[in-house]
């Protein structure tokens, strides 16, 4: 016998296998999804760190100088140059040469370093050797078949192995066979005129906390010109990659966990209506609303720690199998594939907090149970309260109004953070639309069902007619469907916008086949004509023009903003990316847009005044141009003059991009990575590259998103089967009543199905009509153009209908071929 509370809950919980087990994979599926990914971000994150770990240890750049400097002088110059700079904590400097070992016909890389941690930091070794002691890479001791302990000669002088350490990741200075020695020792043999070449030396160099490391490139160079330095950094696409990836993550699980926990809600709403007479009896008995209240959320935690444990050891049971796959679907190698129990925990914690949460709507409904009220209002096909449902739809509806006016109103005026404003007024139209679908939509099935009677005969209107009473009772059933069909429709509709309009920026922003931009933007401090005769010194390189940032101009007596831009139009001109003009010294080439709005000509002059940074209020006079030409500028810039007229530069005319035309790409971007130790700023990509990218992140962000859709799908559609199974169970006797007057089998199966595909689509028809408005309404802050995935979404809707058939039609036949006087003496749920 029970005698508490939650020995009541558990058994009424036990007593409902199927709520409880599809709740729980439910929960489960979702926790695994958004635990898996959670862990694979992590692990990506950690994979790209410790890969420039592995590759630089703890050094932030290398700082290297030509065979043409004397190293003796010029290494100590240096690092005391870099040891007074603010940003730097520690140097040390390593001498590279190259020495024939043993038998071997090829000189083998050597890397002279010092006793410092740096050094001990950057090629992973734990002794430093001695002037007769050597250190090798694991490779070159196999080849050699050398152990610790053994004995080889360099340039005919014999050491001793003292350690053998992993294979050097590639990077400047090094290559796939490396010997480490003491680097006095590595001077006194160039001293001594052995046969080989020292090919460079460079500095390690340790930039302090919170050192901004493009700056203080900048900085060294400008304490010593010609410098190369190579800068520590990760893969900065993967990592922007990573970013985007982890926003959107982060947005599929809360939306992942909203469908799950209405999921949920709608199951234990058929509890409390399957047990509503026990409820009422237990009320009558003396029964509280705080004892109901707990009971039922006592029903609710233990089934969202099932869930959530279940998810939790799936994930760390299969997380083996899934990273690998996941890493091969993401086109993502991961160096670090452990399970991250922190991030499991975090989200398992964070998940069964939010359940925890919307359980509480349907414990609270448990309290208004009351013993004879209640089961009156049970048996009303009415909704409780429709009239205040009905105002407070109306009320949220016109605060959606009002957001989204205000927004319009408003959407120039920064401080006024429009884009928030239709962010509020877009939830608070779905609040609004979820509010009133469920209190309209019994009256507009009693006004269609006339009509689906001359359409579907009299099975279809005694199927509507039995389905009215029931709306009220599987409301989160309908809502479900529509949060998961409109997280279908703007998901995959976003993504596909996306991609389109990705494709289109990139081929934008890509004038020739290969841009140089500097990373510091704004403050770059490189010389394009330097740049453009260093990258013009490349073989295979045709063409090669430079382009300013944009500095703002004003015309004449007109008080609006221009922007214009610096440029080498002869070489632009070449890569037919500009008209060819003569007289480029006082000539200006503006833009069609600019030239209609102010009845431009070729011949026309213009007087330009230009940003003067002593008075930035006043513009000063820069002198008169003559419109050589008007075309479709390849950027954003109202007009382009040519660098060599020097009363336009402004400290905004810094160097921006480097245009350059390649008679073989791929040669010319190795090439160009050269470019980058005298350039340490700049940064080099191709059409090619940025369009394979823009593809792998769509990959991506698609395979992540179809996971969570299936995850979504999966789940709504076993829950929103396993609620109409159940109220089509509980319904039987109603349906052997409709038998024993006039209903054949046939027409009952006829009768079922309708209703749940009554239910189906009028879910879907929701979400999907929800999602299309949502998606156009986004134009608001964002005009571009949307490119809805028709295809994605029908398919959503073909495999929820062809579900439904396969289900329910022989569900529905075994109730159909069921005796009538043994359903018609079955006791009420």
């Amino acid at each position: 016998m029970i005698h508490s509370l939650r020995g009541i809950a558990l058994r009424i919980l036990a007593r409902n296998k199927s709520i409880l087990s599809f709740s729980v994979i439910s929960i489960s599926l979702a926790v695994f999804l958004m635990i898996t990914m959670s862990s694979f971000m992590a692990n990506a994150n950690r994979s790209i760190d410790l890969e420039v770990k592995q590759q630089y240890g703890d050094v932030d750049m290398l700082v290297g100088y030509t065979n043409e400097v004397d190293h003796d002088t010029s290494d100590q110059r240096i690092m005391d140059l870099m040891q007074s700079t603010g940003g730097v904590r520690q140097v040390s400097p390593v001498m590279l040469s190259q020495m024939f070992v043993n038998d071997l016909a090829a000189p083998v890389a050597v890397a002279g370093i010092e006793n410092d941690a740096l050094s001990m930091s950057r090629y992973h070794f734990t002794a430093y050797p001695g002037r007769e002691e050597l250190i090798l890479n694991e490779s070159l001791a196999e080849e050699l078949q050398l152990r610790v302990g053994s004995r080889m000669k360099a340039e005919g002088k014999a050491y001793t192995v003292t350690e053998i350490i992993g294979d050097p990741v590639a990077a400047a200075g090094t290559t796939s066979d490396l010997l480490l020695m003491n680097r006095e020792e590595v001077r006194q043999i160039k001293a001594a005129g052995a046969q080989h070449d020292a090919v460079s030396s460079y500095v390690m160099v340790q930039a302090a906390d919170d050192t901004d490391l493009l700056v203080l490139s900048e900085q060294l160079q400008e304490l010593e010109p010609g410098l190369t330095i190579e800068i520590a950094a990760e893969n900065s696409t993967l990592k922007a990659s990573l970013s985007v990836l982890g926003n959107y993550i982060l947005v599929i699980s809360v939306l992942i966990v909203m469908v799950i926990s209405l999921l949920i809600i709608s199951n234990f709403e058929g509890l409390l209506h399957k047990y509503r007479f026990q409820f009422a009896v237990l009320r009558s008995m003396g029964a509280q609303t705080e004892q109901l209240f707990k009971m039922v959320f006592i029903q609710c935690t233990v089934t969202n720690g099932l869930g959530v444990l279940c998810g939790l050891l799936i994930s760390l049971l299969s997380y083996t199998y899934i990273i690998p796959w996941i890493s091969g679907l993401f086109a993502f190698p991961l160096t670090d594939n452990r399970f991250d129990g922190g991030v499991a925990a975090l989200v398992a914690v964070t998940s069964f907090i939010i359940l925890e949460i919307f359980m509480l709507i349907p414990a609270y409904r448990s309290t208004k149970i009351l013993p004879l009220k209640m089961l009156e209002m049970n048996q009303n096909t009415n909704f409780k309260g429709r009239k205040g449902r009905k105002t407070l739809g109306k009320v949220v509806m016109a605060a959606c109004l009002f957001f989204i006016l205000f927004g319009i109103a408003f959407s120039g005026t920064p401080s006024a953070n429009a884009e928030l404003s239709f962010l509020m007024g877009f939830l608070l139209f779905v609040w609004s639309v979820f509010t009133m679908v469920p209190v309209y939509l019994p009256g507009v099935l009693a006004k269609v069902s006339p009509v689906l009677k001359l359409l579907g005969g009299r099975v279809s209107y005694v199927a509507v007619k039995n389905l009215v009473p029931q709306v009220k009772k599987n409301t989160f059933v309908i809502l479900t469907i529509s949060l998961a069909m409109m997280i279908a429709v703007i998901g995959s509709s976003l993504l596909n916008t996306i991609q389109h309009n990705e494709r289109n920026y990139v081929k934008k922003q890509y004038a020739t086949d290969i841009q140089v931009v500097d990373r510091l933007e704004n403050s770059s401090s490189i010389n394009p004509e330097q740049l453009k005769q260093r990258i013009s010194e490349l073989e295979g390189i045709e063409e090669v023009s430079t382009v300013s940032r944009l500095s703002p101009a004003k015309q004449g007596q007109d008080g609006r903003i221009i922007d214009y831009a610096l440029a080498d139009l002869d070489a632009l001109a070449a890569q037919r990316l500009l008209p060819e003009v003569s007289n480029v010294g006082n000539a200006v080439i503006v833009s069609n847009r600019y030239a209609d709005e102010h009845a431009l000509s070729i011949g026309d002059t213009i007087a330009l005044s230009i940003y003067q940074e002593e008075d930035p209020e006043n513009f000063k006079n820069a002198g008169t141009l003559t419109v050589a030409a008007i075309t479709e500028p390849f950027q954003q810039a109202d007009m382009y003059i040519d660098w060599s007229n020097s009363a336009f530069h402004t400290k905004f005319t810094v160097f921006g991009t480097a245009y350059v035309t390649p008679a073989n790409e791929n040669a010319a971007l190795k090439q160009l990575q050269g470019i980058k130790g005298q350039f340490p700023t700049v940064d080099v990509s191709s059409y090619a590259q940025a369009l394979e990218n823009s593809s792998n992140m769509y990959t991506r962000v698609w395979s992540f998103f179809l996971s969570a859709i299936i995850v979504i799908m999966l789940s709504v559609t076993i829950g929103v089967f396993n609620s109409l199974i159940n109220n089509i169970y509980s319904k039987r006797k109603e349906y052997a009543v409709l038998r024993a007057i006039s209903v054949d089998k046939k027409g009952l199966v006829g009768i079922i199905l309708t209703q749940v595909l009554l239910y189906l689509c009028i879910g879907m028809f929701v979400g999907v009509t929800l999602g299309i408005i949502l998606l156009y309404a986004f134009r608001l802050i964002d005009p571009a153009p949307i490119h809805i995935h028709a295809a994605f979404v029908t398919s959503i809707m073909g495999i929820m209908l062809a579900l439904a058939f396969t289900v329910f039609l022989p569900y529905a036949r075994s109730l159909a071929n069921k005796k009538i006087v043994s359903e018609l003496n079955q006791n009420r749920a």
